[in-house]
Protein backbone atom coordinates (compact mmCIF):
# COMPACT_ATOMS: atom_id res chain seq x y z
CA UNK A 1 0.00 0.00 0.00
CA UNK A 2 1.42 3.38 -1.04
CA UNK A 3 0.38 6.51 0.79
CA UNK A 4 1.77 9.97 0.13
CA UNK A 5 0.60 13.01 2.05
CA UNK A 6 0.30 16.11 -0.11
CA UNK A 7 -0.48 18.47 2.75
CA UNK A 8 0.08 18.16 6.44
CA UNK A 9 -2.69 19.00 8.88
CA UNK A 10 -0.07 21.03 10.75
CA UNK A 11 0.10 23.42 7.76
CA UNK A 12 -3.62 23.81 7.26
CA UNK A 13 -7.03 22.52 8.17
CA UNK A 14 -7.38 19.97 5.38
CA UNK A 15 -5.51 16.91 4.15
CA UNK A 16 -4.86 15.58 0.64
CA UNK A 17 -3.02 12.30 0.14
CA UNK A 18 -2.71 9.49 -2.39
CA UNK A 19 -3.31 5.91 -1.39
CA UNK A 20 -2.96 3.12 -4.00
CA UNK A 21 -4.33 5.12 -6.92
CA UNK A 22 -6.88 7.03 -4.87
CA UNK A 23 -6.65 10.69 -3.96
CA UNK A 24 -8.15 11.12 -0.49
CA UNK A 25 -9.29 14.61 0.51
CA UNK A 26 -10.30 15.19 4.13
CA UNK A 27 -12.12 18.38 5.09
CA UNK A 28 -12.53 18.67 8.88
CA UNK A 29 -15.44 20.08 10.89
CA UNK A 30 -14.04 23.55 11.53
CA UNK A 31 -12.81 24.18 7.96
CA UNK A 32 -13.14 27.71 6.68
CA UNK A 33 -11.49 28.24 3.30
CA UNK A 34 -10.27 31.71 2.55
CA UNK A 35 -9.00 32.47 -0.96
CA UNK A 36 -5.40 31.57 -0.12
CA UNK A 37 -6.33 28.26 1.54
CA UNK A 38 -8.60 27.39 -1.40
CA UNK A 39 -5.70 27.97 -3.80
CA UNK A 40 -3.40 25.74 -1.73
CA UNK A 41 -6.07 23.03 -1.60
CA UNK A 42 -6.51 23.23 -5.38
CA UNK A 43 -2.75 23.00 -5.97
CA UNK A 44 -2.47 19.95 -3.70
CA UNK A 45 -5.39 18.30 -5.49
CA UNK A 46 -3.89 18.89 -8.92
CA UNK A 47 -0.51 17.56 -7.75
CA UNK A 48 -2.21 14.44 -6.41
CA UNK A 49 -4.40 13.92 -9.49
CA UNK A 50 -1.33 14.12 -11.77
CA UNK A 51 0.42 11.27 -9.95
CA UNK A 52 0.78 8.10 -12.06
CA UNK A 53 -1.92 5.50 -11.54
CA UNK A 54 -4.53 7.78 -9.95
CA UNK A 55 -8.00 6.67 -11.06
CA UNK A 56 -10.30 7.90 -8.31
CA UNK A 57 -10.87 10.67 -5.80
CA UNK A 58 -12.53 10.27 -2.39
CA UNK A 59 -13.78 13.33 -0.46
CA UNK A 60 -14.40 12.96 3.27
CA UNK A 61 -16.39 16.03 4.30
CA UNK A 62 -17.08 16.74 7.97
CA UNK A 63 -17.50 20.52 7.57
CA UNK A 64 -20.05 21.96 10.01
CA UNK A 65 -20.30 25.45 8.52
CA UNK A 66 -22.11 26.21 5.27
CA UNK A 67 -19.92 25.24 2.35
CA UNK A 68 -18.18 28.24 0.82
CA UNK A 69 -18.22 29.32 -2.81
CA UNK A 70 -14.45 28.83 -2.76
CA UNK A 71 -14.88 25.16 -1.87
CA UNK A 72 -17.40 24.65 -4.68
CA UNK A 73 -14.94 26.28 -7.09
CA UNK A 74 -12.10 24.01 -5.92
CA UNK A 75 -14.26 20.88 -6.24
CA UNK A 76 -15.58 21.88 -9.67
CA UNK A 77 -12.13 22.71 -11.06
CA UNK A 78 -10.61 19.56 -9.56
CA UNK A 79 -13.32 17.46 -11.23
CA UNK A 80 -12.50 18.98 -14.62
CA UNK A 81 -8.77 18.38 -14.09
CA UNK A 82 -9.39 14.84 -12.86
CA UNK A 83 -11.61 14.01 -15.85
CA UNK A 84 -8.91 15.23 -18.23
CA UNK A 85 -6.39 12.90 -16.56
CA UNK A 86 -8.56 9.79 -16.23
CA UNK A 87 -9.47 10.01 -12.53
CA UNK A 88 -13.18 9.82 -13.26
CA UNK A 89 -14.40 7.77 -10.29
CA UNK A 90 -15.35 10.10 -7.39
CA UNK A 91 -16.78 9.35 -3.96
CA UNK A 92 -18.16 12.10 -1.73
CA UNK A 93 -18.74 11.20 1.90
CA UNK A 94 -20.37 13.72 4.20
CA UNK A 95 -22.02 13.58 7.58
CA UNK A 96 -24.91 15.60 6.20
CA UNK A 97 -26.63 14.37 3.06
CA UNK A 98 -27.40 17.92 1.93
CA UNK A 99 -23.69 18.82 1.87
CA UNK A 100 -22.81 15.69 -0.08
CA UNK A 101 -25.58 16.41 -2.59
CA UNK A 102 -24.47 20.05 -2.91
CA UNK A 103 -20.89 19.00 -3.68
CA UNK A 104 -22.15 16.39 -6.12
CA UNK A 105 -23.90 19.15 -8.10
CA UNK A 106 -20.55 20.99 -8.38
CA UNK A 107 -18.91 17.93 -9.94
CA UNK A 108 -19.21 17.37 -13.69
CA UNK A 109 -17.38 15.07 -16.07
CA UNK A 110 -16.76 12.32 -13.53
CA UNK A 111 -18.77 9.38 -12.17
CA UNK A 112 -19.85 10.34 -8.65
CA UNK A 113 -21.05 8.27 -5.71
CA UNK A 114 -22.45 10.05 -2.65
CA UNK A 115 -22.53 8.51 0.82
CA UNK A 116 -23.40 9.84 4.25
CA UNK A 117 -21.09 7.53 6.20
CA UNK A 118 -17.38 6.92 5.68
CA UNK A 119 -17.87 3.17 6.10
CA UNK A 120 -20.16 3.13 3.04
CA UNK A 121 -17.54 4.95 0.95
CA UNK A 122 -14.81 2.56 2.06
CA UNK A 123 -16.93 -0.33 0.76
CA UNK A 124 -17.57 1.48 -2.52
CA UNK A 125 -13.86 1.97 -3.23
Amino acid sequence: MTCEIMNSAARSDWDVRTDDGTVVVELPRQLVLDERAAQRLHESLVDAIFRPGVTEVRWLVAVEHPLSAGLYDVVSEAARTAAEHGAVDWHIVAEHESKAAALERAVTGVETTVDTAERDAQQAV
